[in-house]
């Protein structure tokens, strides 16, 4: 019996040694994102720093300027989801410059929450456009086919105080929970992991850290680098296991407090 249960354990440990844990993480998003910042270097997005502090292979698709809407009509997805495989992780993050009806912006969604289209002429050119949940879950749905999972984050806040407090996001960061629950699927609220941190910094120790350089929106390298910090926290809390697995050397000293719902 003790020679039985020692075998019974050694496979067990064997099988965790090969147990899948992701392999590549792809970023989905706009500028608060991206890999290159912008501003003349003088902005970056948190994607960039994020590869530090993990040992997967991060491919970072985010785009400046890109919506929903524009990242699924000009195909900049469907250049992230060909080189998705089985086991990796896709994080979708929007909101920013979704702002808008179709009709006013360029890049808006149509209202609503479902399947709602508007169909507008861009450039000359009919486009059906559907809601901004309605992109979300597209993307979500799409990574899910390719035996993969998407995680979706709500969107980075602007540098505003109101009294010391960071105000309530947009609806787009509800939209992403909603997304979440419906195809239960991973969700981190960034922006009020965020929010909730810089409340503690305070706004004082943002401006005199000049983490937004240029204007409201965009970080500077060590703003961007936080966000990332955000996302790492976030892991952690959330215990999502297969990315915590992934975690590395450097996030182990990553510790902000966790949202009070968690």
């Amino acid at each position: 019996m003790k020679y039985k249960f020692i075998i019974i354990i050694s496979l067990y440990l064997i099988s965790l040694s090969f147990s899948e844990v992701p392999k590549n993480i792809f970023i989905a998003g706009d500028s608060t994102a991206d890999e290159n910042g912008g501003h003349n270097g003088k902005t970056a997005g948190w994607g960039k720093y994020f590869a530090d502090y993990i040992s997967a292979k991060l491919h970072n698709h985010a785009v400046s300027g890109q919506s929903a809407r524009t990242f699924y009509r000009d195909g900049a997805w469907n250049n992230l989801i060909k080189e998705v495989s089985k086991g990796d992780y896709v994080f979708i993050q929007f909101g920013h410059n979704d702002v808008g009806g179709p009709n006013s912006n360029p890049k808006g969604a149509a209202g609503g929450t479902g399947d709602e289209t508007v169909t507008v002429t861009v450039n000359g050119k009919e486009e059906v456009v559907h809601t901004f949940p309605w992109y979300i879950r597209y993307f979500a749905n799409q990574v899910i086919e390719k035996g993969a999972t998407p995680l979706v984050l709500s969107l980075t806040p602007n540098f505003t105080f109101d009294n010391g407090k960071v105000p309530e996001p947009s609806r787009f960061a509800g939209f992403m929970k909603l997304v979440s629950d419906e195809l239960k699927i991973p969700f981190i609220d960034h922006y009020n992991y965020i929010a909730r941190n810089w409340e503690i910094l305070g706004e004082g120790y943002i401006r005199e850290h000049n983490w937004f350089p240029a204007d409201y929106k965009h970080t500077s390298p060590e703003g961007a680098d936080f966000n990332a910090k955000m996302v790492v926290s976030a892991i952690k809390c959330q215990k999502i296991e297969d990315l915590v697995a992934v975690l590395s050397a450097k996030a182990d000293i990553v510790s902000y407090p966790c949202l009070a719902t968690e």
